[in-house]
């Protein structure tokens, strides 16, 4: 029964991950919109099902889920937030004085060509924005939200992600 519950909750964590991308990567908002509402309850659904064909009720399921997160590292995404996050520092990299300004400088443009402009060179803007994922994911570590096994892989994924960042074409402004 252990093994069940564990390769179903497994395979749960999985399905919510993927259905979780888009719902985490928005912008949170001080009350729900009727997406936020609809997906919040489809994935309570999709967790209800999945407990019923496993005979387990579905807060047993949820817990069974915890606790396979906090084994496996902790955090499912830890480099969702990085746009958001990592704009501010590269804001502070240009000399900008917040992130509502830097977009209004992005807008139709990259942020190399907003780095160009201030006469930064991108580069340090990108390791800037490095130097800042890899001392979170180090306290990430530390705290056991992250394993240590994951670091080089997250680190890979977070430069590739900076990279696109950096050569992101921003729409231009209304």
């Amino acid at each position: 029964m252990k093994h069940v519950l564990m390769a179903a909750g497994g395979a749960a964590l999985l399905l919510l991950g993927a259905l979780g991308v888009g719902y985490a990567q928005s912008t949170p908002a001080q009350t729900p919109t009727a997406t936020q509402t609809a997906a919040k309850q489809r994935r309570q659904a999709i967790i209800s099902d999945a407990a019923s064909q496993l005979g387990v009720s579905a807060d047993q399921l949820q817990q069974a889920l915890t606790q396979a997160r906090k084994n496996v590292g902790g955090r499912a995404r830890p480099l969702a937030d990085l746009r958001k996050d990592e704009l501010q520092v590269a804001a502070r990299a240009l000399g900008v004085s917040d992130v509502k300004a830097l977009r209004a400088q992005l807008a139709g443009t990259t942020l190399t060509a907003v780095a160009q402009t201030h006469n930064v060179q991108p580069s340090s803007v990108s390791a800037a924005i490095m130097s800042d994922i890899t001392s979170k994911l180090q306290a990430d570590v530390a705290a056991g939200s992250v394993n240590a096994n994951q670091v080089a892989t997250l680190t890979q994924r977070a430069q590739n992600r900076v990279n696109a960042l950096m050569t992101h074409q921003w729409p231009a402004s209304r």
